[in-house]
């Protein structure tokens, strides 16, 4: 016998199960022991209406209608009451199987006991099977057995029955056959079994499936309970470890739910800093190529000046050089005066000695001419006093020039210093900046994963929340 096995919801209430399509003849749940009842109860009326259809056959044919439509009508109808009032109870389908060895036996009848006639019992001793249980098989089979000793003793007693012809009768006959309705008793009990645990087996599996609707919530609180004996089916084995594991399942996903969803918030406020880390990187780059530019610019600058001041610088050394000449020739001119002073005081000198003699010049011209050269000589020193200043002047000038050119030099220098530093920093704020683009684009395809992780756990989770556990 098939350990059916009972359903525990737990604390949950249970979810009400989908009933199946119901047979359009009974109405009732094909599924359920009642309902393969009942539809046997209707397919047992059929094999009675079928039957009497046989038995106004033969009492047309072994002219005796009338007992065919006095005992053949009223088991039909009997049969047919029962089973319209009483379908699906147990008595009914004793009822139906007596009344299904009534028919048979009035074939019997109607056959004047022909063997061949006996057949019908054991054509219908398989419709039992319909009901999926022991108890019809075995209340028709008594059936048979009493048919036959009542029918025998009512024959030989003279009455107008009959259920054997010629001379194979009495206790022998009924011997063999009750034979044979045991033994095919017996088989079809077998089959009667498997078929009932075959049945329950579908009405477990029908009870436990309907707990996993996923129109009205998948109750996984629902548990099978072994039976009397401490056995589960296998079904139930099955419907249990299936409930188990998706517990878990639903659990675990529940706590990775909530992870999820914290890493989500993370990925969101990662991805909110990094786009501003990109933005002020990119600004950090553009102002640091705005300043190396601006050193360029100043570079250039520094070189102009630097030229400008070389210019200078040597402006003022020809100037210098210019009035070194010019102070030469007037230390020259300045000699050349005080000699021809000194020639003229001489010439004064021996005009006065001879003051008889010949002169081709007067003294008076000789006098002017003396004092002439005298203011020429201290124009002369005058200006060349006025030179020694200009070129002491000069000179500070050209030392003064000479340090701005160095300084410019000096300037354009730590310039172009500062701009191999700046391109150099520069080249490497690029490298450093496109390594952080590339981890801000991996970090932003993490967060996007996360992100569509985040979605998808949404939709487990909306899926999921029918499953109740």
């Amino acid at each position: 016998m098939l350990a059916t096995s009972s359903i525990n919801t737990g604390s949950q209430p249970a979810v009400s199960p989908r009933p199946a399509t119901p047979d359009r003849a009974t109405g009732a749940n094909p599924t359920s022991i009642d309902g393969i009842r009942a539809h046997a109860d209707w397919l047992a009326l059929a094999a009675n209406g079928a039957c009497l259809a046989f038995a106004l056959a033969l009492g047309v044919a072994y002219h005796n209608v009338y007992q065919a439509v006095v005992w053949g009508f009223p088991l039909f109808l009997v049969a047919a009451l029962l089973t319209r009032v009483q379908a699906g109870q147990p008595l009914t389908m004793h009822l139906n199987a007596a009344l299904l060895v009534g028919q048979a036996a009035l074939h019997v009848h109607l056959g004047r006991g022909l063997i061949e006639y006996h057949f019908s019992f054991f054509m219908l001793l398989p419709i039992m099977l319909a009901y999926r249980d022991v108890r019809p098989l075995v209340t028709m089979g008594t059936g048979i057995l009493i048919h036959h000793i009542l029918f025998d003793w009512l024959q030989r007693a003279g009455f107008d029955c009959y259920v054997f012809r010629g001379p194979f009768a009495g206790w022998s006959a009924i011997s063999l056959h009750a034979f044979y309705v045991l033994v095919e008793v017996g088989l079809l009990s077998v089959i009667a079994r498997t078929l009932r645990e075959h049945a329950l087996a579908a009405e477990e599996s029908a009870q436990l499936l309907a707990h996993l609707n996923t129109d009205q919530g998948v109750n996984l609180r629902a548990r099978a309970q072994a039976n009397e004996l401490g056995e589960l089916s296998a079904v139930g084995r099955m419907f249990n470890d299936y409930a188990n594991h998706m517990s878990f399942v639903i659990a675990a996903f529940k706590m990775l739910r909530t992870d999820v969803r914290e890493l989500a918030d993370i990925a969101r406020e990662l991805g909110n800093g990094n786009q501003m880390h990109l933005e002020d990187s990119q600004q950090a780059s553009r102002q640091l190529n705005a300043f190396v530019q601006q050193l360029s610019q100043q570079t250039r600058l520094a070189q102009s000046t630097a030229e400008l001041s070389k210019k200078v610088t040597n402006d003022c050394f020809d100037l210098v050089n210019d009035l070194n000449q010019s102070f030469e020739q007037l230390q020259r001119m300045g000699a050349q005066a005080f000699e021809c002073r000194q020639q003229l005081t001489q010439l004064l000198r021996q005009a006065d000695e001879d003051s008889t003699g010949n002169t081709p010049v007067s003294p008076e011209s000789l006098h002017v001419l003396r004092a002439g050269l005298d203011s020429v000589n201290e124009r002369t020193q005058g200006f060349l006093v006025s030179m020694e200043l200009l070129k002491s002047g000069l000179s500070a000038i050209e030392n003064q020039a000479v340090s701005v050119d160095r300084a410019t030099h000096q300037w354009v220098e730590n310039g172009h210093h500062n701009q191999r530093q700046g391109w150099e920093v520069l080249g490497s704020l690029e490298q450093v900046q496109t390594r952080a683009e590339r981890v801000f684009t991996t970090l932003n395809n993490t967060i996007e994963t996360i992100l569509r992780a985040d979605d998808l756990m949404r939709e487990m989770e909306r899926r999921l929340a029918k499953f109740s556990v």
